[in-house]
């Protein structure tokens, strides 16, 4: 069984926190600590639920002030990296809202070993024009961690933390954040410029079309980079306007050849489809996808787009091959049926057609 995220704030590490604390707070009461979180609802508690069980005890037992509090543990944070690491910041997100210069530079400290970025978000609700401020600040810092911070932070659909509406519905308010990074040497940096970008095409499309438009004109292969990576979501939706920016074109001079396909497959195996393109000229700049429509129960199909392949093909002539695997995920129940699959080319859909997913073989056997 693969391990659960919420297995690594676990009692080996919650231990080695209280003993840490108490080396710098002795009368810190470390087995009262850990018998206090780890209590007989612990095992149920999702991964926030836990940081956050952990962050209000440790409130609790450390039984001082909040600016002695962050001191004891800026120390004793530098021991931690990772999921655990998240209880640092949550701490601040607690309990200090009140003190803003104090939780600053902790956070500043606390995204380094792994991120600020959900605790951020308390201060942005607060104060936000206060808050903007530091966030430039750390946009144009020398810590690549502080500037991924600036643009992770103020994403208005980051996974895991609260969604930020006021920030989709006026994206002008993170535009000089994007442009002190839009040419970000770092590529951790650079995609969480592109995962913000890409959040705003939710609801901006025309916005996000304009910037990037705008930044189409840099020489910057670090801009260009972002620029593609965050337009993924119109791109895979076929936007003719995102299409065009990256430089994909009409290809009515492309003929899809020898479609074939698995006219059926069973739950637990691997589709495969193959084709070939052929034009009287080179094929070009393509990008290549495939949808699938997914049956659901009393549910409309859910249709998903994957990417095939991506290159700018200096032949008349070329071969494919793609594959889907229908494993059983946590994330998906796969329904028998009929489904539906289309072949798209540079967002155009050329090819549909019809395949049937059966029960597993195994299973479909013990049912008879």
């Amino acid at each position: 069984m693969s391990k659960l995220l919420k297995d690594e704030i676990n009692e080996k590490n919650i231990k080695k926190l209280a003993v840490l604390v108490n080396r710098q707070k002795a009368s810190f009461d470390v087995l009262g600590f850990k018998n206090a979180i780890l209590d007989s609802n612990w095992q149920a508690l999702a991964l926030k639920q836990r940081v956050r069980k952990i962050t209000i005890q440790l409130g609790t037992y450390l039984d001082c002030s909040y600016l002695e509090s962050i001191c004891i543990l800026k120390e004793v944070s530098v021991n931690f990296s990772g999921l655990f690491h998240f209880v640092f910041a949550d701490f601040v997100e607690v309990f200090g809202v009140e003190d803003f210069e104090t939780s600053m530079d902790a956070l500043a400290l606390f995204t380094v070993n792994s991120t600020s970025e959900f605790a951020i978000r308390v201060f942005l609700q607060k104060q936000p024009e206060k808050t903007k401020q530091q966030i430039l600040a750390w946009s144009k810092s020398d810590n690549e961690h502080l500037r991924r911070l600036a643009s992770e932070g103020v994403r208005p659909r980051l996974p895991w933390a609260t969604h930020l509406p006021w920030i989709a519905e006026n994206p002008n308010w993170v535009r000089p954040i994007l442009e002190n990074l839009k040419s970000d040497s770092s590529r951790y940096v650079q995609k969480s410029v592109a995962n913000l970008i890409n959040d705003l095409s939710k609801t901006q499309v025309d916005w996000v079309i304009q910037l990037c438009h705008a930044w189409q004109s840099s020489q910057s292969e670090q801009t260009q980079w972002i620029v593609k990576h965050a337009l993924r979501t119109l791109l895979k939706q076929g936007n003719p306007k995102a299409l065009a920016l990256i430089g994909y074109s009409v290809t009515t001079h492309i003929k899809v050849l020898g479609w074939d396909f698995d006219k059926q497959v069973s739950v637990g195996e691997v589709w495969q489809a193959n084709f070939a393109l052929d034009s009287i000229k080179d094929l070009g700049l393509l990008r290549l996808e495939y949808a699938l429509s997914f049956l659901r129960k009393h549910q409309s199909p859910y249709r998903k787009v994957f990417k095939i392949a991506e290159a700018d093909y200096k032949v008349n002539h070329k071969p494919f091959q793609f594959k889907h695997n229908f494993k059983v995920i946590s994330t998906r129940a796969y329904v028998p049926g009929k489904h539906k699959i289309e072949l798209i080319m540079n967002g155009q859909i050329v090819k549909t057609a019809e395949f049937e997913l059966i029960k597993h073989k195994r299973a479909a056997g013990l049912m008879k």
